[in-house]
């Protein structure tokens, strides 16, 4: 059986993930990819650069460990072996992540993180504006909790990556100066963390899960060849992937 960081230590929000996750490769990544930005907000948590006593370390964790529950029922991975395909376009996945968390029976302020984190929080016009399948209605963070979980998560993408300030900032600017200015306000406040440390910590991750990867673009799955399709930064599928068939000879024939 497979094993994943800390699974035992925080055996609740593992047992979660997997509950909803039909592909082991995407279980890794989200999983992983979670206790990484968990990570990342504890260090600014424990840095004593901002203000904590209304912030509580537990609920960090927990937030941290579960605000991505959504991806697995989204679209864009489904180029991942075992992966099922959803009708939901990964954009939602802020949504749907809100709505299992709630059906789970947990605290308002968790399923609130799942609800605003995309981005640097989005508002009516932005959906407006870049034409994003959302419902209308605000997803701006409110709160230390959110906005913390918020400013953690643009230092690590499931593609997978982490990113400097210039990696963000330069992604940012695409979207209007109030994203960047949101950014740095974000930075001012809970402080810059030391991704440096989180690289050396994780690079045998990243290049294990990258090597699978490669893999799968070289090799075969269950009897087919399967061409992975473009991906995002985020590692998101832009297309679904094209799948054939494995012809297999009798010996001597080619």
């Amino acid at each position: 059986m497979a094993q994943y960081i800390n699974q035992d230590q925080y055996l609740t929000e593992f047992t979660l993930h997997k509950k909803y996750a039909s592909s082991e490769l995407l279980l890794d990544l989200v999983w992983t990819h979670s206790h990484i930005v968990m990570e990342i907000a504890l260090s600014l948590y424990d840095s004593g650069l901002f203000d904590t006593s209304q912030l509580d370390r537990n609920l960090v964790i927990k937030a941290g460990l579960l605000f991505e529950i959504g991806v697995y029922q989204c679209g864009g991975f489904e180029w991942m072996p075992g992966q099922l395909p959803y009708d939901k376009p990964y954009i939602q996945h802020s949504l749907v992540g809100a709505e299992i968390l709630r059906q789970e029976g947990f605290r308002e302020d968790i399923v609130r993180v799942a609800l605003t984190h995309e981005g640097v929080g989005l508002t009516p016009e932005d959906i407006a504006q870049f034409g994003l399948q959302l419902p209308p209605g605000d997803y701006l963070p409110t709160c230390p909790l959110e906005w913390l979980i918020v400013y953690s998560a643009k230092y690590h993408s499931k593609a997978p990556k982490f990113k400097t300030v210039q990696d963000i900032e330069a992604a940012l600017t695409r979207y209007g100066g109030d994203k960047l200015e949101r950014f740095r306000q974000l930075a001012s406040s809970f402080g810059i963390p030391n991704i440096e440390a989180f690289e050396q910590k994780y690079a045998d991750w990243h290049r294990s899960f990258l090597y699978r990867v490669k893999q799968l673009q070289e090799g075969s799955v269950q009897g087919s060849v399967i061409t992975l399709p473009e991906l995002n930064p985020a590692g998101i599928a832009t297309q679904p992937p094209e799948l054939k068939t494995r012809m297999v000879l009798p010996a001597g024939q080619s």
